[in-house]
């Protein structure tokens, strides 16, 4: 498994505690875009997805490679000759003026960029499936979809000779994804799942886990012990 997405190795307890953060945001767009129902960390999860996503494809080509690890898996911010055409056309009969091509750089704010590499940093915890032989499909889909791509297209991209793939195929995609990358944050960061998010580990419940480590490493010794003597 790479690396974290890091400056230095102590700023550790400054990622787990932007993760945090993080969800705590998303539970906050959550309940703008939601009256009812209470969200759970894997709608939490793909709201910043979404919005890392949509944050990549703001900024400028050399800045999205920088920061990106994604490579192609990470949807692209232009659109095609032909569907620019299109949609020229369509304004034009429209009775629409000529569009103004004019490029308008947008700052993306510095917050949604660390939020940005923190969230795409959580893709190195897909494990995939078949041995890991599916893992940058199941990357290039979920991506594709948190970019708003269709059904249609996030089934070329997962597999194009693959007939039938429908929104039951996506959905079992994006909860693999979204579960290894929820047990990954636990395994990695030491955090506890809640019905919302992530916390942050009592000082009693990290003294009963070093316990609970070693007395499995002491079970796990005299074991050895017993089946080396037999």
């Amino acid at each position: 498994m790479s690396s974290l997405f890091l400056d230095k190795p102590n700023d550790f307890d400054k990622r787990v505690d932007r993760l945090v953060e993080h969800f705590r945001l998303a539970e906050t767009w959550f309940f703008i875009k939601n009256a009812k129902g209470l969200p759970t960390p894997r709608d939490l999860l793909w709201l910043l997805i979404a919005d890392a996503v949509h944050t990549a494809r703001l900024l400028p080509d050399v800045e999205r490679r920088m920061v990106s690890r994604m490579g192609s898996a990470m949807p692209s911010a232009r659109e095609t000759e032909l569907e620019a055409r299109i949609r020229e056309l369509s304004r034009l009969a429209d009775g629409m003026p000529q569009y103004d091509d004019t490029e308008v750089r947008v700052v993306v704010h510095e917050d949604a960029s660390d939020r940005m590499v923190d969230v795409l940093d959580l893709l190195r915890f897909v494990v995939g499936g078949h041995n890991g032989k599916d893992v940058l499909r199941m990357k290039r889909t979920v991506v594709a979809r948190a970019a708003g791509l269709s059904i249609e297209q996030c089934g070329r991209i997962y597999d194009k000779h693959r007939l039938g793939f429908d929104r039951r195929a996506m959905w079992d995609i994006r909860n693999r994804v979204l579960g290894q990358i929820l047990k990954g944050i636990e395994t990695e960061f030491g955090l506890v799942r809640t019905s919302r998010g992530f916390r942050r580990l009592s000082l009693k419940e990290i003294d009963r886990r070093r316990r609970d480590r070693k007395s499995d490493e002491k079970r796990r010794r005299r074991e050895e012990a017993e089946a080396t003597e037999q």
